[in-house]
């Protein structure tokens, strides 16, 4: 009966894997290794594609920032041209040119 006690009592399979496990330490470190490398290198892929995505919307900003800015120099350009102030100033304001008689000239000290 004690011969059959023994041979129905089965190995604690818990016990056996953990035993396994410190046999086995420099395997089981090179496995998370492996697995920490590998989960590495998906995050920074994703990180890259969202860090690329962002250039690219900042350089579609500056592109059209960069096109408002030459229609703003051109218009200025346009706006300031002396024949167009002394146009406005002529019509609108009705100003012109003093004649010799109505100039005035004041020397500051």
């Amino acid at each position: 009966m004690a011969s059959r006690d023994k041979q129905a009592k089965q190995p604690n399979l818990a016990w056996l894997i953990i035993k396994d496990w410190l046999e086995h330490k420099l395997v089981i470190f090179l496995v998370l290794c492996v697995m920490s490398s590998a989960y590495a290198v998906v995050y920074f892929a994703w990180k890259n594609r969202q860090l690329n995505t962002e250039v690219q919307k900042l350089q579609d900003k500056q592109d059209r920032l960069g096109v408002d800015w030459r229609h703003m120099l051109l218009e200025l350009n346009a706006l300031s041209e002396h024949s167009r102030v002394e146009q406005i100033a002529t019509k609108q304001l009705e100003m012109k040119r003093p004649d010799r008689a109505e100039e005035r000239i004041i020397e500051l000290e």
